[in-house]
């Protein structure tokens, strides 16, 4: 798995899409655009890993500090590393399994 974050300076300015006034562009991005420093949690396929990504999303539309989505997102990937060595995913980890990883 690898973690990113998000980044407004890296990200390019949209330019024209065929068929969509720019007005109605920017209103559309503007609406489904992720805080800045949200987390995104992707699997080796470069796929969003669920349901993480979904409350890194929310955690981010929520407000939350940058600093804190990060510290969460660091800790999210050392509990889902610790459970695949021990040959589970988050689905299937019990109580057990996260009071062994504390």
């Amino acid at each position: 798995m690898q973690l990113f974050f998000t980044d407004r300076r890296k990200v390019w300015r949209v330019g024209t899409v065929a068929g969509i006034p720019s007005a109605e562009l920017d209103e559309l991005f503007g609406r489904r655009r992720l805080a800045a420093g949200t987390p995104i949690l992707l699997d080796e396929a470069m796929r969003p890993v669920e349901p993480l990504s979904s409350w890194f999303r929310v955690l981010g539309q929520q407000g939350l500090d940058v600093k804190t989505m990060r510290a969460y997102a660091y800790s999210v990937l050392m509990l889902l590393q610790f459970l695949t060595a021990r040959g589970l995913d988050l689905r299937l980890a019990t109580e057990a399994d996260v009071l062994d990883f504390r």
